[in-house]
Protein backbone atom coordinates (compact mmCIF):
# COMPACT_ATOMS: atom_id res chain seq x y z
CA UNK A 1 0.00 0.00 0.00
CA UNK A 2 0.98 3.05 -0.47
CA UNK A 3 1.99 5.49 2.34
CA UNK A 4 0.42 9.43 2.43
CA UNK A 5 2.31 11.33 4.87
CA UNK A 6 -0.35 13.61 6.13
CA UNK A 7 0.08 17.59 7.08
CA UNK A 8 -0.42 18.61 10.87
CA UNK A 9 -3.34 20.52 9.25
CA UNK A 10 -5.13 17.19 8.05
CA UNK A 11 -4.06 14.86 11.04
CA UNK A 12 -7.93 15.52 12.56
CA UNK A 13 -9.35 13.18 10.18
CA UNK A 14 -6.83 10.80 10.98
CA UNK A 15 -6.61 10.29 14.40
CA UNK A 16 -3.54 12.73 14.89
CA UNK A 17 -1.71 9.81 12.40
CA UNK A 18 1.24 11.20 11.04
CA UNK A 19 1.10 8.76 8.12
CA UNK A 20 -1.35 6.39 6.90
CA UNK A 21 -1.97 3.59 4.24
CA UNK A 22 -3.94 4.15 0.95
CA UNK A 23 -5.22 1.84 -1.51
CA UNK A 24 -6.28 2.76 -5.12
CA UNK A 25 -5.03 2.35 -8.63
CA UNK A 26 -4.23 6.27 -9.39
CA UNK A 27 -4.08 8.91 -7.19
CA UNK A 28 -7.50 10.39 -7.87
CA UNK A 29 -8.83 6.85 -6.46
CA UNK A 30 -6.33 7.23 -2.97
CA UNK A 31 -7.20 10.88 -2.25
CA UNK A 32 -10.92 10.06 -2.91
CA UNK A 33 -10.34 7.04 -0.40
CA UNK A 34 -8.97 8.95 2.30
CA UNK A 35 -12.05 11.82 2.01
CA UNK A 36 -14.27 9.30 1.73
CA UNK A 37 -15.51 9.62 5.75
CA UNK A 38 -15.72 13.24 5.99
CA UNK A 39 -17.01 16.01 3.24
CA UNK A 40 -15.67 18.62 4.83
CA UNK A 41 -11.78 16.94 3.96
CA UNK A 42 -12.83 16.32 0.65
CA UNK A 43 -14.16 19.86 0.26
CA UNK A 44 -11.20 20.80 1.47
CA UNK A 45 -9.18 18.72 -1.08
CA UNK A 46 -11.38 19.21 -4.36
CA UNK A 47 -13.37 21.41 -5.86
CA UNK A 48 -15.59 19.06 -7.83
CA UNK A 49 -13.69 16.19 -9.46
CA UNK A 50 -10.54 18.56 -9.59
CA UNK A 51 -7.70 19.21 -6.59
CA UNK A 52 -8.46 22.98 -5.39
CA UNK A 53 -5.40 25.35 -6.61
CA UNK A 54 -3.58 25.76 -3.11
CA UNK A 55 -3.46 22.05 -2.84
CA UNK A 56 -0.51 20.23 -4.18
CA UNK A 57 0.19 16.86 -4.25
CA UNK A 58 3.58 14.93 -4.60
CA UNK A 59 4.67 11.34 -5.44
CA UNK A 60 7.65 10.66 -4.24
CA UNK A 61 8.70 14.03 -3.88
CA UNK A 62 7.78 14.77 -7.33
CA UNK A 63 4.56 17.55 -8.14
CA UNK A 64 1.70 15.58 -9.87
CA UNK A 65 1.21 18.48 -12.05
CA UNK A 66 4.23 17.34 -13.62
CA UNK A 67 3.28 13.79 -14.09
CA UNK A 68 -0.67 12.78 -15.06
CA UNK A 69 -2.50 15.23 -12.10
CA UNK A 70 -4.93 12.57 -10.75
CA UNK A 71 -4.49 9.90 -12.95
CA UNK A 72 -0.54 9.45 -11.84
CA UNK A 73 -0.64 5.81 -11.38
CA UNK A 74 0.08 4.59 -7.57
CA UNK A 75 1.77 1.79 -6.25
CA UNK A 76 2.52 0.01 -3.18
CA UNK A 77 6.12 1.28 -2.93
CA UNK A 78 4.99 5.03 -3.81
CA UNK A 79 4.94 7.70 -0.99
CA UNK A 80 2.80 10.73 -1.14
CA UNK A 81 2.50 14.40 0.52
CA UNK A 82 -0.05 16.66 0.55
CA UNK A 83 1.36 20.42 1.15
CA UNK A 84 -1.00 23.83 0.94
CA UNK A 85 0.81 26.25 -0.86
CA UNK A 86 1.48 29.49 0.43
CA UNK A 87 0.80 32.92 -0.82
CA UNK A 88 1.66 36.64 0.00
CA UNK A 89 2.06 39.57 -0.87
Amino acid sequence: MAVLMVPSSLRRYTNQESRISLTGDTIEEALERFAQGSSELRNHLFTGNMLRKFIVVCKNGQDIRLLNGLLTPLGDADELQIVASVAGG
